[in-house]
């Protein structure tokens, strides 16, 4: 009995113990056994911080940062990079409301200058004019954007599809004032200038009554239940839109009732259609442009007379053109030029057997469509010529100066002309800017003398040499012909290059 003491001391310490085990157990059963950080919050940050980690893991946000820390990845729905390639993906493919969805994943505060100019594209393509003109405005006051000249170019060709003409020349006006010369603005402010008055008032009225500069629908709304019609031609065709202003003429969406489809219509300026001589002789080449059916030619269906004016009809292709690719991305790849040369090559072949010239070959006339398909369009101004005869002697200067051939500012007209042009379109998907930098009564003298900017050493020697070739001032130094242009670029590696 003497050990009794020292025995119920042991159990009073083994009970003690065994009941702090329990209150350490029930401590950390209550705290749901959460772990405390090491690290105290960065200062400042409480609820605050708390809402912007929570918006950074939310769908449509960047990926800001990587991990938080003491954590793994923020989980986001997709990088902006990630949205905005599948964007331009969808805008490619056609799919221009599912690319604006898309786009819509980017909270608005975090667009930049290739979000806005996606979203403009594809608000164009879908003719939302009023929410490509919310952009826009929206653009106008953010201080990284307001002045970028991407933006202003594209809502300046907006306002040229929507009918407001005296808003687009202010712009293209401006962009000329600020930046000296800028993709086409100075031919596209010429052609509005020289707008028939017939057409300025039709375009005027256009844009007034169908409210194009007012807040309208969006994608994924209900259509109208009755498209408008503007006008009607022959009895046949209804105008629903306007699609631009051509160098000659006001070009109107329109649909062809007794085939059905959709179609450009292209009224001709007074100059051809109230001269008796020219109307009689274009509709005589009108006969050889409708037999002009290949896949690299955007088609001409007919001329129409009506009343007392001319119509071409055309193939309606809602593709972007080269010019507008280029104010995108600046210059091309030789790997995406020379397919898109061939292409051409290809086109201009076809047509000069069949006698035609085009005479005003440039990126604003060749579209470029999904998968990299191209046409060339506005044959419109396109010549037949007598392969017996030397040259065509053409009573006024056709083409865009800085893309025409030396004889062609002397009013001289052949199928090398056309091969001249193929050269400085293929100088300008290359390099980004034309080989001559003009002004216009210096053109001629600064092909005669050959004297622009070598191409760089780094491009492939073979589409060098192709290019400098097209370019020779004398006719009988170029490429002979369009097949052989084919031939040249399929030679070898085909200038392919990175």
């Amino acid at each position: 009995m003497q050990d009794l003491p020292s025995i119920l001391l042991l159990i009073c310490i083994l009970g003690l113990a065994a009941y702090a085990a329990i209150l350490v157990y029930r401590s950390g059963k209550a705290g749901g056994n959460k772990k405390k950080s090491l690290h105290p919050p960065p200062a400042g940050e409480g609820a605050a911080g708390k809402a912007v980690r929570e918006t950074a893991r939310s769908p449509g946000s960047r990926a800001a940062g990587g991990a938080q820390a003491g954590q793994g990845p923020a989980p986001a729905e997709a990088p902006s990079g990630d949205i905005l390639a599948r964007g331009r993906a969808l805008l490619a493919a056609g799919l221009f409301q599912d690319a604006v969805r898309e786009l819509e994943k980017i909270p608005k505060s975090q667009w930049g200058e290739e979000e806005c100019s996606l979203a403009l594209r594809a608000f164009l393509r879908l003719n939302s004019f009023s929410h490509a003109k919310n952009i826009f405005e929206w653009a106008e006051l953010q201080a990284g954007l307001r002045d970028s000249p991407l933006l202003q170019y594209l809502y300046a060709i907006i306002c040229e599809r929507a009918g407001d003409v005296k808003r687009a020349s202010a712009i293209y006006d401006k962009l000329l004032r600020l930046n000296g010369s800028y993709q086409d603005c100075e031919a596209r402010l010429r052609r509005l200038r020289r707008l028939p008055a017939e057409d300025a008032l039709a375009v005027s009225a256009y844009f007034e009554t169908t409210g194009r500069g007012s807040p309208g629908r969006g994608p994924g709304s209900k259509p109208r239940s009755v498209t408008p019609v503007l006008g009607e031609v022959a009895g046949r065709f209804s105008m629903l839109s306007l699609l631009g202003i051509g160098g000659s003429g006001a070009v109107f969406l329109a649909k062809d009732k007794a085939l059905n489809r959709l179609v450009a219509l292209k009224r001709l300026s007074p100059s051809v259609s109230c001269n008796a001589e020219d109307r009689a002789l274009f509709l005589e080449e009108a006969k050889t442009l409708s037999e002009l059916r290949h896949p690299r030619i955007v088609e001409f269906y007919e001329a129409v007379e009506f009343k007392e004016d001319l119509y071409l009809v055309l193939e309606y292709v809602d593709w972007e053109t080269l010019q507008t690719v280029m104010a995108l991305r600046g210059r091309l790849t030789p790997g995406e030029v020379v397919p898109i040369l061939a292409a051409v090559a290809e086109a201009l072949a076809f047509a000069h057997e069949k006698k035609v010239i085009h005479r005003d070959l440039k990126p604003g006339n060749i579209v470029a469509g999904p998968k990299g398909f191209v046409k060339v369009m506005d044959f419109g101004i396109a010549r037949h010529f007598d392969p017996d005869a030397s040259d065509i002697q053409e009573v006024e200067v056709v083409g865009t100066p800085p893309y025409m051939a030396p004889e062609q500012h002397a009013g001289v007209t052949t199928p090398l002309s056309d091969i001249y042009s193929f050269g400085v379109l293929a100088y300008t998907l290359l390099t980004g800017s034309l080989p001559f930098a003009g002004p216009t009564s210096l053109y001629y003298s600064q092909k005669m003398e050959g004297d622009y900017p070598r191409l760089p050493a780094s491009l492939p020697s073979r589409l060098r040499e192709l290019i400098d070739s097209c370019l020779m001032f004398d006719p009988g130094k170029r490429p002979p012909d369009a097949a052989s242009l084919l031939r040249l670029l399929s030679e070898g590696d085909g200038g392919r290059g990175d």
